[in-house]
């Protein structure tokens, strides 16, 4: 196995160094390919993906030598799998979860999702794409009869120089998660095709809904707005910019024997038309607004607006929950943002809650960009 040298002292664990941070090696190296790494010292720093290519030319998946690639990667599925399934117990309230959490569990830019039968997983890295073959061949010794998709991350292909995959037919499933069935086009819409990851925050709506007008914006699928009419909400609408959602909805909806009312319609017009006080729950789950650096200042600007008209139409003392999935938002200036949002609306927001995803999402202490999705459940005076 090649070796690279750093032209840093390491500090800390985290798995990322970018390309002005290494030391040309002395031969080119295929692109992807795993290298021993140590530092400018000549300390051990581990083994990890090399990739002349991207500006992130190295992301580290071990701490020490690993003489053995694909085998090192079907044991660190195995380990993912035994968390989710026997220490989380997540087969007993659902069949939706997140096998692999990217460099959280050891696998650098890829995220797995089982959502049903279907499996679907997304790459960001060439390196680990590399390694898919001996991840699925195991898959389906565990998961027999089951379907396997592959996407790809199309800014990161393009940053990682990879070359594009088709793009595979969505397989159809159901999942179910705390009693409540969703029909699933794996490997369609956002992300892998069900945000699994709003799991126990949809069941914090179910909670809260008794007796309320609810609001489910950027609905999705319906997840809010089902767990709503479960909770006992008085009235539930649910709203999409996306058609194709506001039918899933509806069909989710049927198939749950659930009513509630549907919207097809944007969120920033929906809050604007709306009459003050008519909703004294709002959800509000818009797409990742922020996908790099250069997006922060639209984004933030699109999540203080929005929330902003939320602030502005909920009833006195009604409940918002609101959501961002954009990584590079940290917790803070989402806060900060709902600060100066709800001080434009003139309008005391307390925080009840603060959340993120589901413990099948975990997050990495040395790589906190593996922590994305900040949910806030406030109460607005």
């Amino acid at each position: 196995m090649p070796e690279l040298r750093l032209k840093i002292r390491t500090h800390g664990r985290h798995p990322w160094f970018y390309r002005k941070m290494i030391q040309k090696p002395e031969s080119a190296l295929p692109a992807g390919c795993a290298a021993i790494v140590r530092d400018r010292d000549g300390q051990m720093v581990g083994t990890g993906f090399y990739n002349p290519r991207a500006e992130l030319a190295l992301r580290m998946f071990a701490d020490d030598i690993v003489a053995d690639v694909p085998a090192h990667f079907v044991e660190a599925l195995r380990t993912a799998v035994l968390l989710r399934e026997e220490v989380l117990g997540l087969p007993k309230v659902t069949d939706a979860y997140r096998l692999v959490h990217a460099e959280a569990d050891g696998f650098p830019g890829l995220v797995l999702d089982k959502l049903g039968t279907a499996f679907v997983a997304q790459v960001a890295s060439l390196g680990m794409l590399q390694q898919l073959e001996p991840v699925g061949e195991w898959l389906l010794r565990k998961y027999p009869g089951s379907k396997l998709a592959l996407l790809q991350d199309k800014e990161w292909a393009e940053r990682e120089g990879m070359d594009k995959l088709p793009r595979p037919a969505a397989l159809s499933t159901t999942v179910t998660e705390h009693g409540v069935r969703y029909a699933v086009e794996a490997g369609t819409g956002h992300k892998t095709g069900f945000f699994a990851d709003q799991r126990d925050n949809r069941l914090i709506v179910r909670s809260l809904s008794k007796g309320r007008s609810v609001l489910d914006l950027c609905c999705n699928s319906g997840g809010f707005a089902m767990n709503a009419v479960l909770g006992g909400a008085a009235k539930v609408v649910a709203a999409d910019l996306d058609e194709v959602m506001v039918a899933q909805t509806n069909h989710n909806a049927a198939a749950n024997k659930l009513k509630l009312t549907t919207v097809h319609g944007d969120a920033f017009d929906l809050l604007r038309e709306a009459q003050q006080g008519a909703h004294d729950l709002i959800v509000l789950d818009p797409p990742k607004w922020v996908h790099h650096k250069d997006e922060v200042e639209t984004g933030m600007g699109r999540y203080f607006d929005l929330n902003r008209l939320a602030f502005e139409k909920v009833a006195r003392s009604g409940l918002v929950v609101t959501c961002s999935c954009s990584g590079s938002v940290s917790e803070g200036d989402f806060l900060r943002t709902l600060r100066d949002a709800a001080a434009a609306a003139r309008r005391d927001a307390r925080v009840l809650m603060l959340r993120g995803a589901g413990a099948d999402h975990p997050f990495a202490l040395e790589c906190p960009e593996t922590r994305y999705l900040k949910v806030a459940v406030m109460q607005v005076r």
